[in-house]
């Protein structure tokens, strides 16, 4: 199993970030935030969950798709996006 932090910052992002797990419809792909573990496909339940925080990424896969990855980097959590939490 493939897990990471990603951030979405706003409802920009939400939206972009759903549009990108649209395109993997058939890759399992789960978000997950305190308790709540969504299909991250589901822009409804993206928007249900607290983006003030980051969320965990889960993939079945160790190995995730190399285009996947790089299609999600912009939400990737890093010092870069922790350094905006802290600015906000």
């Amino acid at each position: 199993m493939y897990r990471t932090k990603i951030f979405l910052k706003d409802l920009t992002s939400v939206k972009h970030f759903a549009a990108i797990t649209a395109k993997y419809d058939k890759l399992k792909i789960n978000l997950i935030s305190d308790i709540y573990t969504i299909d991250a496909h589901s822009l409804i339940g993206i928007i249900s969950l607290d983006i003030t925080d980051p969320m965990i990424l889960e993939l079945p896969d160790e190995d995730p798709p190399e285009e996947l990855m790089t299609d999600l980097a912009p939400f990737l959590y890093n010092e870069e996006s922790q350094a905006e939490l802290k600015a906000e």
